[in-house]
């Protein structure tokens, strides 16, 4: 990187061998993110010569490879630049404050020797520091066992800040770039205390050493696991006014340790970097992670459980107001994500869901069920920890379906049922939530804790919640304190406000505004012949409940009005979710309910 400020990474790759040409390849998408990105568009200037200096004949073959005649044996030296100006957990970025280098959009692998070693050198401005979990030779080289390992190892090179501990005897690394006021020691401790949750449930860290890349930025958010470290990003006004979100965003990456990188689908052994690696049990890997991203939290002492049912009700509440639920199964989501869900548009809610979301839902009904089974004895952390012994130590990949498969371990986990309903009741599951499309029985499933849902009207700006009991018709456990629900009025629209006005993003399915000919895209002018408030979050808090709402808005440069007649349908559609305690329930559903939400504090 001898110019960072020309956000190119100049590689140079020294193949010893005794073949008389090579293919080189750019992978065209990253494990961890779905979607073909074509790497290969940021190559140039590719050149390739002998040991000796003799320029070798070079052509590309394909939209990612490239042909390399006449090696004659001996050395072949590939050179090429990449443009690295894209700041996200998924690319690679160069400009003069630092270089962050995901492997497979920088580095090209030669066609048949991807399972050979690798030595790299990282030439970098002489005031920065290298990062990464690679093995570093005493003359300052790193060291792959594979392109896998290469590529499954982000390098962070610049003046970052450097958090160190050890842990288990095992040195774990924060490396933060850029600016933002964030409490390093308290990162530090509750980071420890989410390693430690993950620790005990499968019985021990499976690395060397791990390394946390955290990148501060104005603005987005994501997190890219990798097999001993992730890369994060967040917003620095966020690293104390949303802290929470943060620890859960370290949270799930983390668990990626052991679920999607070292717990993986058989189609993804090896990865195929030229291709989509199809697979169905996305719903397993991303769902099952988000599911555990909060219930880490909860064990860990970093939110209470009355957070805890606050965050599940809230994602119930999302699900059912998807009406893409009603149209695709968890399983094609999954399969689809290819070319679905990193490409959302104004029709995605309408036609997709989130494997994360519904996953985790999935996987919530799955735990409760295992405990009302087994009388509280197993849980969903003892199919984990089978897949972790079955699959992940051993580095052999589950199974899509049949013999080995996640319903055979879901029927495992129950022991003692001689009339195998347990089985029946697994398969009952699988089908109607992960290859149908029936809606979860949240009421059925949180019974077995002594739980249910209520559905209050939306309160403008607040998700889902928790309630003190079944009879608390309009209350949220927020601080103790009863909160009388104030409806906010629901068309069935996404909104988004930027500089020029409030914009509608999404016209729900079967919603009023959709039935009175809203479009997405639409600009919103007015509200009853007044112009709409700032804040999109109270854009319709004016309105009151029984009135119809009169939209005047602009749709390609045309002015026009909607009239959106009134109906319970406004109301009964924009519902949120609230968990409350059911009266009356049995010593069992106590004892469930009591070990499903218990917390370390």
């Amino acid at each position: 990187m001898p110019v960072p400020r020309s956000h190119l990474f100049e590689v140079e790759i020294r193949v010893p061998t005794a073949e008389s040409s090579l293919e080189v390849t750019m992978p065209v998408w990253t494990p961890g993110s779905y979607l073909i990105r074509e790497f290969a568009r940021n190559v140039q200037d590719l050149y390739a010569e002998t040991g000796e200096g003799r320029p070798l004949p070079c052509r590309k073959v394909s939209k990612h490879s490239w042909r390399i005649a006449e090696v004659t044996g001996g050395l072949a030296v590939i050179r090429y630049r990449v443009y690295a100006n894209e700041l996200t957990v998924r690319t690679s970025h160069l400009d003069a404050s630092h270089g962050s280098i995901n492997g497979a959009s920088v580095f090209l692998f030669v066609r048949g020797m991807e399972n050979d070693p690798v030595r790299v050198k990282v030439c970098a401005p002489v005031e920065w520091r290298v990062a990464t979990t690679l093995s570093q030779t005493p003359e300052g080289e790193f060291l792959a066992a594979n392109y896998d390992e290469l590529v499954d190892s982000p390098i962070e090179v610049g003046t970052h800040r450097v958090i160190q501990w050890m842990q288990e005897g095992k040195p774990h690394r924060f490396i933060i770039y850029g600016a933002g006021e964030l409490d390093e020691q308290r990162l530090e401790a509750d980071s420890r205390k989410i390693i430690n949750v993950c620790s005990e449930m499968f019985g021990g860290l499976p690395y060397n050493q791990y390394l946390f890349i955290l990148h501060l930025v104005p603005e987005g958010r994501g997190g890219l696991e990798h097999r001993s470290s992730t890369l994060l990003q967040f917003p620095r006004s966020g690293v104390t006014g949303d802290y929470e979100s943060l620890i859960s965003l370290i949270a799930h990456e983390f668990f990626h340790v052991w679920l999607a990188r070292r717990i993986r689908p058989e189609r993804f052994i090896p990865y195929d970097f030229t291709a989509e690696n199809y697979t169905r049990l996305l719903w397993v890997i991303e769902g099952f992670t988000t599911y555990y991203t909060d219930r880490i939290l909860l064990r860990a002492g970093l939110i209470t459980p009355a957070r805890y049912l606050e965050l599940t009700a809230d994602m119930i509440t999302r699900l059912q107001g998807t009406p893409g639920r009603l149209h695709q199964t968890l399983e094609d989501s999954s399969f689809d994500t290819w070319i679905r869900f990193y490409r959302p548009d104004a029709h995605t809610p309408n036609s997709q869901i989130s494997y994360y979301q519904k996953g985790a839902l999935v996987a919530m009904a799955l735990d409760l069920e295992i405990r009302r089974a087994s009388q509280g004895e197993r849980s969903l952390d003892d199919v984990m920890r089978t897949l972790w012994e079955r699959y992940g130590m051993q580095e052999v990949g589950i199974p899509e379906d049949g013999p080995g498969g996640i319903r055979e371990l879901l029927v495992e986990v129950v022991e003692g049922d001689p009339e195998n309903g347990w089985a029946r009741r697994v398969d009952q599951l699988l089908a109607a939530y992960v290859g149908g499309l029936e809606e979860i029985n949240f009421d059925e499933h949180l019974a077995a804790a002594g739980l249910g849902v209520l559905w209050n009207p939306a309160i403008a700006g607040k998700g889902g919640g928790a309630a003190e009991n079944g009879n608390a018709e309009s209350r949220t456990a927020e601080g103790g304190k009863a909160v009388p629900a104030s409806p906010e009025v629901w068309p069935g629209v996404r909104l988004r406000e930027d500089g020029s006005g409030v914009r509608i993003t999404h016209v729900l399915e079967g919603s009023p505004a959709a039935e009175s000919g809203v479009n997405s895209g639409d600009e919103i002018v007015a509200i009853h012949g007044m112009r709409v408030p700032r804040g999109v979050a109270g854009g319709f808090a004016g309105v009151r409940a029984g009135e119809d709402l009169t939209l005047t808005l602009l749709r390609r440069d045309e002015l026009l009005t909607i009239d959106i007649p009134w109906s319970d349908e406004v109301m009964s559609r924009g519902r949120r979710a609230v968990i409350i305690r059911m009266d009356g329930v049995d010593a069992g559903a106590e004892g469930i309910r009591a070990n499903w939400i218990s917390s370390v504090a």
